[in-house]
């Protein structure tokens, strides 16, 4: 099969911006719309290729595979480029479908995943190659105190994750068992496919890639070779890292097929909530609270912080809600910067008064009263 040149169907060059490339499309599509070409079938083909294009050149991961693989094929290799990119032949009409109708780029996977598919075994030889995997990566989630977000520290998580199973070492026979050619592959770990005039493999489904099949599979780990084990991994805590933030931990996920790498352990990390603090980025903020008199005429009044109780002065006219900043009080981030601290003032108002009480803030109405006349 032919390769589809997407650059030359949206008349741009190779090396055309994403924006040149939509205008280009969209000229096109307006020029070749089938509701502009009522009846044609050309112009309905052509709408289509366009769209097929825009559907890969529009992607910047799916633009990137597809030049890798074009200059793949330009050096002699592969050029079944309708097998991988093609599905715009079949389906309803592209005037009623929009860009890429009858893709599914999802089959694509990652770009391993990609040029297995294209040159299989073409990266390594044998069996031994084949089955060596990497073990998948694990997610979970700790929740630590505000505090030790805080200030940093260590924390044990309890992770379920699949090890090398030890009675059968990791082989998946039983202990003196022994294990035949596989049948399917012969041996050799892949199954050979032929595409457009070239040849690429794939591992084999039945040993899968291991070239021999387990005569009498091992009982703990049920022929995999590996077995669940919950495992305690202690975790560092770096200071100052914020709600939602996620650790990656190499190595410590789960262990790799056929002395593959280890995946990694992705822990998502919960901060607590604080009863008094809380938290913007690396400053922190708590309430404090004065009367109306130590509002309206200053006072002073003593502040928790993270550093422990600090007294701060309430200036004279203070509001509700008003911020007293107290610098470099706040949290220490992994850089060292220092955040700060802002105690937010609440202004308590009486519910009772005395008579002698209310006789003086009558008088002080009063007085206000006439001062603004």
């Amino acid at each position: 099969m032919a390769e589809k040149d997407y650059y030359k169907t949206l008349e741009v060059a190779q090396n055309a911006s994403p924006e040149d490339i939509r205008k280009a499309y969209r000229r096109l599509a307006k020029k070749y719309h089938p509701d502009r070409n009522k009846g044609s079938e050309a112009a309905e083909d052509k709408f289509k290729e366009v769209s097929e294009a825009y559907a890969v050149l529009g992607n910047a991961q799916k633009r990137k595979t597809y030049d890798q693989l074009r200059e793949a094929g330009m050096r002699g290799g592969y050029s079944g480029f309708e097998d991988i990119f093609s599905g715009a032949k079949g389906g309803s009409r592209a005037g009623r479908a929009g860009p890429g109708a009858g893709w599914k780029f999802e089959d694509l996977g990652d770009m391993g995943d990609l040029f297995e598919r294209i040159y299989g075994g073409a990266r390594g030889a044998g069996p031994e190659f084949e089955a060596r995997q990497a073990g998948r990566n694990l997610h979970s989630s700790v929740s630590v105190s505000f505090e030790m977000a805080a200030r940093g520290g260590k924390v044990s998580v309890r992770i379920p994750r699949q090890e090398t199973c030890k009675r059968c070492a990791g082989s998946g026979a039983a202990p003196g068992a022994g294990a035949e050619v596989c049948p399917q592959c012969g041996g050799s770990g892949k199954i050979a496919r032929g595409s457009g005039g070239f040849s690429f493999a794939r591992p084999c489904p039945l040993c899968f890639g291991r070239g021999k099949v387990i005569q009498k599979p091992c009982a703990a780990c049920r022929g995999t070779g590996t077995v669940e084990a919950l495992s305690d991994v202690e975790v560092k805590i770096p200071r100052g890292i914020e709600d939602g933030r996620k650790l990656r931990l190499a190595g410590l996920g789960e262990t790799g097929a056929g002395g593959g790498r280890p995946g990694d352990l992705i822990l998502e990390v919960r901060v607590q909530s604080h009863p008094v603090f809380r938290r913007r980025g690396l400053d922190v903020e708590s309430p404090v609270t004065v009367d109306m008199v130590g509002a309206a005429l200053g006072t002073e009044v003593d502040v928790k912080t993270m550093d422990g109780t600090v007294s701060v002065k309430v200036p004279r006219g203070a509001q509700p809600g008003q911020k007293l900043r107290l610098k470099g009080r706040g949290l220490q981030g992994p850089d060292s910067r220092r955040g700060d601290h802002f105690a937010v003032l609440r202004v308590r108002i009486p519910k009772k008064l005395t008579r002698k009480q209310e006789e003086l803030l009558r008088e002080f109405g009063r007085h206000g009263a006439a001062s603004r006349k």
